[in-house]
């Protein structure tokens, strides 16, 4: 599964995917199990402008589907979300609740984990509600990541990005 993202500092707080309805893992999951189907035909039926996106409820159902995480190796469940759009990006996202805000509400929706991995000095993280200082790209550090904590937004998002580039896993894009 390729994925979207202008947040590679925040990839080990990866907890779940999404994609949007029309994605064709959607579709897979959605001949296999009704409640996935029902989702997607929704979702259609609906339609989303992206200016809609921020007001909306985020809603979503669980595909089955699990795919690895290309640097920690852990299996990540891959959801159906009605807030990913299948023009941005692959109509895939790598979802961060801890450092998204439209990902917190989903994960906090569906009970599904939420794991700190940008610390800002002075500030105490919570899983009970969102603080706009999570999506902080300046004044952040990483933690909880492995090999990439104490790096800097820009130090984390380049050693990252050659990390999957040398894997064959990503490639960093303006």
């Amino acid at each position: 599964l390729w994925v979207f993202t202008t947040r590679a500092d925040t990839i080990m707080g990866v907890t779940f995917c999404a994609v949007a309805a029309e994605h064709p893992l959607a579709t897979h999951a959605a001949e296999r199990d009704p409640r996935v189907a029902a989702f997607v035909d929704e979702c259609k039926r609906g339609g989303v402008a992206e200016a809609d996106l921020a007001t909306m409820e985020k809603k979503g159902v669980a595909t089955g589907i699990f795919v690895t995480h290309p640097l920690s190796g852990e299996q990540v469940e891959v959801w159906v979300g009605n807030y990913v759009l299948m023009g941005y990006g692959d109509g895939a996202v790598m979802a961060v609740p801890a450092h998204d805000e439209r990902d917190f509400a989903f994960a906090r929706r569906y009970g599904l984990p939420i794991r700190q991995v940008i610390a800002v000095a002075g500030e105490r993280f919570s899983t009970d509600a969102w603080q706009d200082w999570y999506a902080d790209k300046q004044g952040g550090v990483c933690l909880n990541s492995g090999r990439y904590d104490g790096l800097g937004h820009a130090a984390a998002v380049d050693a990252i990005a050659a990390d999957l580039a040398a894997r064959g896993l990503g490639e960093k894009k303006v």
